[in-house]
């Protein structure tokens, strides 16, 4: 069988839905479990702080709807190939602008110190941002065509 990037970049799109759901369940259910693994110390635990990392994954939830509906790859007498590519390509271009900005502030947060957070916490959060982040670029501007329909597969390799 032939490569295939769009499978690939079907299957980006389910790891990264997946990830986000795991992460955000416990951030809404449990958010004590989270923030430990997250800021200085055990005074930093708070009711404030709590409804914050509540909130985030609330926003982590919403945000995965997006993903979640780039994945189908409706018929091709559903919808052209272009009207696929170009959600795909909205969603993630907008998802990837929250990716810099969240990055860029914990780069800040991490340089000036003092934020509550740990270190480790910090980078591995820019870790991640940066590498979510890397590969929509390359769908986005190495393997644009990646991000088309299944149907035009062929032409995606």
């Amino acid at each position: 069988m032939a490569f295939n990037g769009t499978r690939l970049f079907r299957y980006a799109l389910l790891g990264e839905a997946a990830g986000n759901i795991a992460s955000a369940i416990p951030m809404i259910l449990n958010p004590d479990s989270i923030l430990r693994l997250l800021v200085t110390g055990p005074t930093m635990i708070n009711p404030a702080t709590r409804s914050f990392t509540q909130w985030f994954g609330g926003m982590t939830l919403a945000l995965t709807v997006p993903i979640l509906l780039s994945y189908p790859n409706p018929h091709p007498k559903q919808g052209s190939s272009s009207d696929v590519m170009a959600r795909r390509r909205t969603t993630y271009f907008t998802l990837g602008a929250g990716e810099l900005a969240l990055g860029t502030i914990m780069a800040a947060q991490f340089l000036l110190g003092d934020s509550g957070l740990t270190d480790d916490a910090l980078l591995g959060g820019m870790g991640i941002m940066g590498s979510i982040a890397a590969m929509r670029g390359f769908f986005l501007y190495v393997r644009p065509s990646w991000m088309a329909a299944q149907g035009n597969a062929e032409k995606a390799l």
